[in-house]
């Protein structure tokens, strides 16, 4: 937001309904609903959201059977709606949406080898005209981290806009294909996260040109925690993540590293780095579009997100959590020699009231680069949200 007479408020609610039964001790059934709304907008279905609406109507999220001892109980196998994300969603999430899928999991070596496998469609076409989502992920477990190499394809054949930083063209096709590797430690009082990422692909252009896909993302997070007499159980952690942007001299080749299906939205609310920025790899929050599906945020000719962050938190007792995280934002791509996207300073405080309603207050200071030009003013973010769980 720019201009001190800016305001957005508004009060959203996101409710969720679901029931899990074991029809025997082979299948299980599920099926979960999802309603989210902006406060007086129910029944008006004008926003475009991640979702399939946002009127205040539920809509399908899960809807599937699990059958864990299929194939000589040796395979773990999901069939219908259901939720996917490999490792933080880095590549591919469901952001609480679901995916139309068939899933298999296996576990070989006495579980010390898992492989994870899934083809989910997107859009039916009736033809050659789908969108087509598959993955395949192989974890290890060791004494204190985990492994995990994952493959996710993205075939989308269906007709539509295709989004570089300074234009947006028409596809006929795109093939996205990503190559992951992720770390996670766990050492009892710390943790650690490293992931790399590369992306690899074609854009068939309705112009009869071809534009290759290149990119990478990369993130390493790490935090440790542990018990104080003064501060409760008092912890930090710290975050390093980039992906790759479009380099303008290249017009045959698009490096920006851009997922379709990375984790961005938990309802209405973006989750990322930042409560107000909601930063990825490759996109942020948008002002003048707050919940628009597509937007990358960033300005004209900009792409590929740096981000570095430290966080403090301290837990006092059970009932209360607070927090302060740090960012700083730049730019892969530079057009006008600037890169400086912005800071941002998040407080919050969780109160735990029993065990099935939580409140948090939130406060998110963002002051941006000087790639918003010098008119930019700071944004102001104030959240209260009420949790309740039954």
């Amino acid at each position: 937001q720019s201009g001190d007479s800016d305001r957005l408020n508004y009060y959203s609610q996101t409710a969720r309904f679901y029931m899990t039964t074991w029809l025997n001790q082979d299948v299980e059934a599920s099926f979960r609903l999802q309603s989210i709304n902006l406060w007086g907008m129910e029944g008006n279905n004008t926003l475009v959201t991640r979702y399939p609406s946002a009127d205040g109507g539920p809509w399908v999220e899960n809807v599937y059977i699990h059958m864990p001892n299929f194939a000589w109980k040796k395979v773990n196998l999901t069939v219908g709606r259901q939720p996917i994300a490999y490792g933080d969603g880095l590549i591919v999430s469901d952001d609480e949406l679901g995916f139309n899928a068939i899933r298999a999991q296996m576990d070989f070596f006495r579980s010390r080898l898992d492989v994870d496998m899934f083809t989910a469609k997107v859009t039916e076409g009736f033809g050659e005209d789908d969108f087509d989502l598959n993955g395949v992920m192989l974890g290890t477990n060791r004494e204190h981290n985990r492994w995990e190499l994952s493959w996710v394809q993205e075939q989308n054949n269906t007709a539509g806009a295709y989004v570089r930083p300074t234009t947006t063209v028409t596809a006929n096709d795109v093939t996205r294909e990503f190559y992951d590797l992720r770390l996670f430690g766990d050492l009892k009082d710390a943790y650690y996260k490293l992931e790399l990422a590369l992306q690899r692909g074609n854009a068939d252009l309705a112009t009869n040109e071809s534009i290759r896909l290149k990119g990478m993302g990369q993130k390493l997070e790490l935090g440790a925690q542990t018990d104080t007499a003064r501060w409760g159980r008092f912890g930090v952690r710290a975050v390093y993540a980039v992906g790759s942007g479009d380099d303008a001299g290249t017009p045959s080749v698009d490096e920006a590293f851009r997922p379709t299906f990375a984790r961005r939205w938990d309802g209405l609310q973006r989750t990322g780095y930042g409560t107000h920025f909601g930063g990825t790899l490759s996109d942020a929050y948008a002002g003048a579009t707050p919940f628009s599906p597509t937007a990358t945020g960033l300005p004209l000719g900009f792409s590929g997100i740096k981000t570095m962050g430290l966080g403090i938190f301290s837990t006092q007792g059970v009932l209360w959590t607070g927090s302060v995280d740090y960012y700083t934002f730049n730019s892969l791509t530079k057009p006008t020699g600037l890169n400086d996207l912005g800071t941002e300073i998040d407080a919050s405080i969780i109160y735990r009231y029993t065990g099935f309603v939580t409140f948090k207050l939130g406060a998110a200071y963002f002051f941006p680069g000087e790639v918003y030009g010098h008119t930019a003013s700071r944004v102001t973010r104030y959240t209260a949200e009420t949790h309740v769980h039954f």
